[in-house]
């Protein structure tokens, strides 16, 4: 499929937020740099990009990631740093380094997302004749069992209700701004808007912010391809997902994931 016309007005902007994990390379390195297959996940990620037609991206990531990445890309990409894991402060530079009015923000983790994600996610802004809507996002329909912590004990909860965010997000820049602006939103309140857990307290995340402050974000069918690589586990599954090793978990008793 060519590119889509709406690409060429996109800025992608990659952030390489995850923390460095043991065992996917030596020194304070992002996973993203992890070899897998003969080539780099961030250099996997970059060409499924470009395949879009989309412009060269902004990349930015912790300041002890930042020697490496630049080691490995050189010129190719423009990469900033900001403080260890702050996504807020990576989406600010972000707006501030950028002039377009669509961002398309891609965690560099999630390298192996199919091109079919990525124009899926163009092809439902570019739907939107009237722009009315502000925010388009990759969804996988939540598998694990979750459950809801209540005083008296655990309650079951309607798993065809969730789903789980993936990347590409592309969002207009007046709701990142104003996402990013607004006080942080307690994950339960964040989780309910879009019927998606938030099981990290800590972590933010500019597509429930967007939800809290009344953004339109319309979701596409995502790929469980499009999972985060950020540590031995995570990365073991990518190889099998690639063909280049076998899934043994059933030998042992493990229960595989849906």
């Amino acid at each position: 499929m060519p590119p889509l016309p709406i690409a060429a007005a996109v800025r992608p902007v990659v952030l390489a937020l995850a923390p460095p994990a043991p065992g996917l390379g030596g020194g304070p390195q992002s996973p993203c740099l992890a070899p897998l297959g003969g080539s780099r996940l961030i250099e996997r990620l970059l060409g499924t990009l470009a395949g879009q037609g989309l412009p060269t991206p902004l990349l930015v990531t912790g300041r002890s990631s930042g020697p490496g990445l630049r080691a490995v890309l050189g010129a190719r990409v423009p990469v900033h740093e900001v403080a260890d894991g702050d996504r807020r402060a990576a989406l600010e530079t972000a707006l501030a380094r950028t002039e377009e009015d669509l961002l398309l923000v891609h965690d560099a983790e999630r390298a192996l997302t199919p091109a079919a994600t990525v124009g899926a996610v163009l092809e439902a802004m570019a739907e939107d004749a009237d722009a009315s809507v502000d925010a388009v996002v990759p969804v996988v329909a939540m598998t694990d069992s979750v459950k809801q912590v209540l005083p008296a004990g655990l309650r079951n909860i309607d798993r065809s209700t969730l789903a789980g965010l993936q990347s590409p997000r592309l969002l207009r820049r007046a709701a990142l701004t104003e996402a990013i602006a607004a006080p942080a939103v307690p994950a339960d309140t964040a989780g309910r808007a879009l019927g998606a857990p938030r099981l990290d307290l800590h972590r933010y995340d500019e597509i429930t912010a967007a939800l809290a402050q009344g953004a339109q974000v319309r979701t596409v069918h995502g790929s469980h391809s499009g999972f985060a690589v950020e540590d031995r586990l995570s990365f073991w599954q990518a190889q099998i997902s690639l063909g280049l090793a076998r899934d043994t978990s059933h030998r042992h008793g493990l229960a595989r994931r849906g």
